[in-house]
């Protein structure tokens, strides 16, 4: 490493990989996890469905910063107060066709209806919205990617509070039910936690879920009651190990 006095900084002799910011954004609808993917607009694998992201540039203090500019970039959401976390490194000598690339990968939990208005920019053709039981083939080794994120999803959301991410302040027992099953995907013998009868009963011995006195509007039958989460109790309960165990 030497010092240009002429540019005034310093260069390396030594070769230098390229890093990238991938991004898989997690939503929920219904019964569904859902991923954001943009379609590609350029060469290598134009027209191909990809996660959100892109090369991170000088001027992006952080990996997390250019994992947040490219996701504003090519799906033209609003990323403030995106919940957005690194969780691993792809690092695999021939991942990317161009050159040598190691990849950055963030996890996003996002309410999905307040990110309906995706839309392509950028160099992404189009940004839409898969459920994660239907994604189209997926460029680079974007698949692994996405399957590592749900495992890691999968395996945290036992002791960190994943699920209320992905859900309104105000939330039904069922939707929150169906947040588990979703991220989880039990068998269907699996009576723990598909017992709609069950799971309630859990969560009534839970004092970070508390009722609202409110009921869901729109509701076709008998309105369901609604609830709220408090994470400062939930943190509480977690160091105390009466948090909810499924």
């Amino acid at each position: 490493m030497e010092y240009n006095r002429k540019e005034k900084k310093w260069e390396s002799q030594y070769w230098h990989p390229t890093v990238t910011t991938d991004s898989v954004v997690f939503g929920f609808e219904g019964e569904s996890l859902h991923i954001l993917l943009i379609k590609r607009n350029l060469e290598p694998f134009k027209d191909k469905w990809a996660l959100p992201g892109g090369f991170i540039r000088e001027e992006d203090i952080t990996a997390k910063d250019g994992a947040y500019r490219e996701l504003k970039e090519e799906t033209s959401i609003d990323t403030k107060g995106i919940y957005l976390e690194e969780f691993k490194s792809f690092s695999e000598k021939n991942r990317d066709p161009r050159e040598r690339v190691i990849t950055i990968a963030f996890i996003a939990l996002v309410r999905k209806q307040d990110y309906l208005n995706v839309k392509g920019a950028d160099d992404a053709k189009e940004a839409k919205w898969f459920s994660v039981n239907d994604l189209p083939e997926l460029a680079f080794d974007h698949k692994i990617i996405v399957d590592e994120a749900l495992d890691s999803l999968r395996k945290r959301i036992h002791f960190e509070p994943i699920a209320f991410h992905l859900l309104d302040k105000k939330f039904t027992l069922s939707q929150l039910q169906n947040v588990y099953i979703a991220i989880i995907n039990p068998p269907e013998g699996f009576n723990t936690l598909r017992d709609r009868r069950n799971f309630p009963r859990k969560i009534a011995k839970l004092n970070y879920i508390t009722p609202t006195g409110e009921r869901l509007v729109g509701a076709p039958y008998k309105a369901p009651e609604l609830y709220t989460f408090d994470e400062k109790a939930y943190w509480e309960a977690n160091n105390n190990g009466t948090w909810l165990k499924l």
